[in-house]
């Protein structure tokens, strides 16, 4: 069953009042990106798998490698990104590469917030990482929510 774009922003901005105790850009910005997973879907890996593909996307994007430490898992929480330290947490044995993706973007821009630099770093790293689909949802779910955004086509470019 495919859903139009309008269905999924509605159901993103739905989905955004599960996050009430995050600014309305940042919990608009999570349900967007679980939108997209479930729609478009991003691999889960282990734990231990994660150091590599990390390493890797920071090498191919020159992105100093952040410091990956894994916890237990949280309830409240999938990941989190301390930009002070360069070091990237992660919550429980498996995490979607879209997920590590988000905090590479945080550590990539080096900023906590969930802004249109955040969300257009994101939606470039998606983009080169995961698939060309999953980033073009995720910028309509962001323009249809009236994040700002750069145009489609920048997403394609390093700045």
């Amino acid at each position: 069953m495919s859903h139009s774009i309008n269905e999924l922003v509605t159901q993103a901005q739905s989905l955004a009042t599960q996050f009430p105790r995050c600014s309305t850009e940042q919990a608009l910005t999570y349900a967007c990106e679980h939108v997209a997973d479930h729609i478009v879907g991003a691999r889960i890996m282990q734990s231990h798998e994660l150091e590599d593909w990390l390493q890797s996307v920071c090498h191919r994007e020159d992105i100093d490698v952040p410091e990956l430490h894994i916890a237990k898992a949280r309830p409240s929480a999938l990941a989190s990104t301390d930009i002070d330290s360069h070091r990237i947490c992660l919550y429980g044995r498996t995490t979607t590469l879209s997920t590590l993706l988000h905090e590479v973007a945080h550590a990539s821009v080096r900023i906590d917030g969930h802004g249109v630099l955040f969300r257009d770093e994101l939606i470039r790293l998606t983009r080169a990482h995961l698939s060309v689909e999953y980033a073009a949802l995720l910028h309509s779910l962001f323009v249809g929510l009236g994040l700002e955004a750069a145009p489609w086509g920048a997403s394609a470019h390093r700045r």
